[in-house]
């Protein structure tokens, strides 16, 4: 099977796919306005999870490629699009809630706080 990210679909999910989702945490269904789910031919392929902290402040709680379509970018892609919605809610930073696969986040212009955290600023156009 040969996708690319731009293959994908990236939705919003039903509540029904919440249950298998691997999000860290249960989501009622306004929660859902942050999660959202790529899909390629009706499969969910690669997930995140945001959480609002403050107006300008969001927490990344997960982000996961399901193996079968690890390797091909999607994480980045998910990463970027994850970003993407911080920003277009007015947020100015994005906190990592996980402290795995750090090397992934700092390759993407994440970098550690005094208190170890990984963090991204995002500047405002």
């Amino acid at each position: 099977m040969f996708i690319r990210p731009r293959d994908v679909s990236i939705f919003r999910p039903y509540p029904e796919e919440m249950t298998n989702s691997g999000c860290d945490s249960v989501l009622g269904a306004q929660d859902l306005d942050l999660v959202r789910v790529a899909k390629w031919e009706g499969e969910i392929a690669a997930r995140y999870q945001l959480k609002q902290m403050t107006k300008t402040e969001f927490v990344l709680e997960s982000i996961r490629v399901e193996m079968a379509y690890r390797s091909r970018g999607l994480g980045s892609w998910m990463l970027g699009h994850s970003i993407g919605l911080a920003e277009a809610r007015g947020g100015r930073s994005i906190e990592v809630a996980f402290d795995r696969r750090h090397r992934f986040f700092e390759r993407r212009g994440f970098s550690r706080t005094k208190n170890g955290v990984l963090r991204l600023e995002v500047q405002p156009e």
